[in-house]
């Protein structure tokens, strides 16, 4: 599973998986800046727990989930080609 955060302009996300080298769990997550770590654990509680301090921290931090709307700036150029603004935004 995925989730994606930003603030501002920045953004990044965690990802939680199966580990695919052996027993247990992992936890990525990639910085705005590009790096990626990666956390692994061995119990789902251990997880569990990380995961709720995790998102805890990056709400403290001004965090919020990603706003999949687009920016004024983006209809206005929907717009000015000639696009309707009842198009689907994916």
């Amino acid at each position: 599973m995925i989730w994606f955060y930003q603030r501002g302009d920045r953004h990044l996300f965690y990802e939680v998986r199966l580990r695919d080298d052996g027993p247990g769990y992992e936890l990525g997550l990639a910085s705005p800046e590009g790096t990626l770590l990666t956390e692994l654990f061995l119990s789902e509680e251990a997880l569990t727990r990380r995961f709720a301090e995790l998102q805890a921290a990056l709400i403290r931090e001004g965090w919020g989930p990603l706003d999949r709307r687009p920016r004024e700036s983006t209809l206005e150029r929907r717009r000015a080609a000639g696009f309707g603004t009842s198009a689907m935004v994916c």
